[in-house]
């Protein structure tokens, strides 16, 4: 039986599973069980679209499991999955800590449209019920740390994502409630830039745990081994 805690991978806006199977099982390996948050509003054709609250309910849906079992989480939250964890730890009593990975952090009853200040940024399309990126820039944006040929790979596992995640306002925060957050900062991120990730993580307080990597938004992708030493080190 394992003594490390189960991560809870829940993952951003737009990629499908498939960029996250290869660090889940480097994670195995290392001795962590896991769990891969499948989110609804990510590529969903059914309407109305999914929002914030479907995706909160897959996450609680695997915490109540854990918590039945009697098994710890740790939860891993890559850039939007900081809101939906954020919001799925209310009240759960198995979870050791949350590391939000260059990930949101979002204040209460303020929106990810607030952190940006109200408008979208350049290489989204908002459309009328989904976000998508701009086929032209999305390698620079998410992938600028990989070779063209991992960047074409990769923004072909990117689809839409549903418009409720960019304006449904956050309604918890674990950082104020008592909850050990943790922060891994990608310098190099064209996607969620370091000084706004700096910004999100002072909230945890006056000495934030912070490890910071020299990548870019999906360090999983580009540099697997120091995201793992870094994930090691934060829940030691």
């Amino acid at each position: 039986m394992s003594s490390k805690p189960t991560i809870v991978i829940v993952p951003g806006a737009w990629q499908k599973p498939a960029v996250w199977t290869s660090f889940q099982e480097k994670l195995k390996g290392a001795g962590y069980p896991t769990e891969y948050i499948k989110l609804k509003t990510v590529g969903g054709e059914e309407l109305p679209l999914a929002g914030l609250e479907d995706d909160v309910a897959e996450v609680r849906t695997v915490l109540d499991k854990l918590s039945s079992s009697g098994k710890r989480a740790v939860l891993l939250c890559h850039s939007y999955g900081g809101i939906v964890g954020s919001n799925s730890v209310e009240g759960s009593n198995a979870v050791d800590a949350m590391i939000y990975l260059s990930a949101f952090m979002i204040p209460k009853d303020k929106s990810l449209a607030d952190m940006l200040g109200g408008d979208s940024p350049s290489w989204m399309i908002m459309q009328e019920d989904r976000v998508v990126g701009k086929p032209d820039m999305i390698n620079e944006i998410m992938f600028n740390d990989l070779d063209s040929e991992e960047q074409t790979k990769w923004a072909k596992e990117m689809t839409h994502t549903s418009t409720q995640t960019v304006i449904t306002p956050s309604r918890y925060e674990p950082w104020a409630n008592g909850i050990p957050c943790k922060y891994i900062a990608c310098s190099k991120d064209n996607s969620l830039p370091y000084p706004l990730q700096e910004q999100m993580w002072k909230q945890i307080g006056p000495e934030p745990q912070v490890v910071t990597l020299e990548s870019g938004h999906c360090p999983f992708l580009s540099v697997p081994d120091k995201l793992l030493a870094a994930i090691n080190d934060l829940v030691a």
